[in-house]
This record gives structure tokens, sequence and C-alpha cells, in this order.
């Protein structure tokens, strides 16, 4: 009798709702899962170059149309200590897009940004990367795209990371990480592990 009572309850207890709710919960927490992964991915060519942002990239509503995907980073960071990061796509050749980069850039000791810029090389994927380490006053035009004109804010002390890759038949596509010097310098090796760890489909 006892087992009976205890077996009637049981079924009850599935058929009231409890089970549902269990289920609901880990519903959301897969679809919370999900939306994680899917902000992770960086999507370009139609879904042909894949590259996973690092986690402490926070993705944000991109601030103009040229621009594709767009992040804070470091997440937990003040406001004033994040760097801006974008990924887009461009016209003109690798050379006038890096000229463009230096150009954004002042010096504090009025010398040429380009004499104090790094660039390099390198394969990823069988696709070219070109990147680019830019430092000085950064001249912030808030966002706005390149054809806009805006008023800039120097900001001293401030540090481009800037990738370009460059493909035969997949576009050529931009990747700007811009923010404090310190802060940007943290954001080096996961910036560049994403790149290296590009895939492309065949």
């Amino acid at each position: 009798m006892l087992i009976r009572s205890i077996s009637l309850a049981l079924v009850l207890c599935l058929t009231c709702g409890s089970l549902p709710v269990v289920n609901l919960s880990l519903g959301r927490l897969a679809n919370a899962q999900d939306a994680k992964k899917a902000a992770a991915a960086v999507e370009l060519a139609g879904g042909k170059i894949r590259l996973t942002a690092p986690a402490e990239w926070k993705a944000v509503p991109p601030k103009n149309n040229i621009i594709q995907y767009e992040y804070n980073a470091p997440a937990d960071a003040k406001a004033d200590k994040q760097a801006r990061i974008t990924v887009s796509t461009a016209m003109g050749s690798i050379a006038q897009n890096i000229d463009r980069w230096y150009a954004q850039f002042d010096q504090p000791d009025g010398s040429a940004t380009k004499d104090k810029s790094k660039v390099e090389k390198f394969d990823a994927a069988g696709q070219t990367v070109h990147l680019v380490e830019i430092p000085g006053t950064f001249k912030d035009s808030g966002g706005a795209g390149p054809f806009q004109q805006a008023p800039s804010v120097k900001r001293e002390n401030y540090r481009m990371l800037g990738a370009i890759v460059e493909t035969k038949e997949m576009g050529t596509h931009f990747f700007k990480v811009t923010g404090p010097a310190d802060s940007v310098d943290k954001l080096k090796a996961g910036f560049r592990k994403m790149l290296e760890t590009m895939e492309v489909k065949k």
C-alpha cells in the first residue's frame, strides 16, 4: 500500500508540471550557451571564412553600416579603458588602407607615424594577413565611417592593431583594435591567435 502511494505521488508530480520546469531551465541554459557560441563566431564571405573572437571581447551594435562586427574589450574593464574592435570591408588597395590608418595618428615628437609603426605579413589558412601596429595620439572620430565628416578628439597614448586578410576570391577583410595602449597590449595575443586559427571552407 505504501509503495502504491509513493508511485501515485510520483506520477502526479511528473504530470503536474515539475518536469517541464526542469526541461525549460535546461532549455534556457542551452539557448544561452548557443547564443554565446554564436556571438564568438566571426563569419565572413558568406560563411566561407570563420574566426573565433576571444572570450574577453563583448559584442556591441556596430556604430555604422560599413562595420560587420563590433566589440569592446576587455569586457570587464571600465569604459575609458576599453578598446574598440571592428570587423569590416573597405575599398582601396592594401597600401592605401594602411596609409589611411597611419593618418589617424599623430606622434608627440612630430615624426612620421609610419616610421613608428610595425608591419608584418604572414599566412593563415592559405590567406595572406597584413598585421600593423600603430602607436601615438589617435584622432578619434567617434565611430564615423571613412567617408563621413566628423570632428575628432585626440586620444593620447593610444594604439591600434590592424589586420587585413587578403584573399584571391573571397574579398579583403579588415580588423581593427583601437584603444589605450596598455589595454590594446593585453589584447594583442588573443587578436593574433584569432587570425592564426582562421578557418576557410574550400
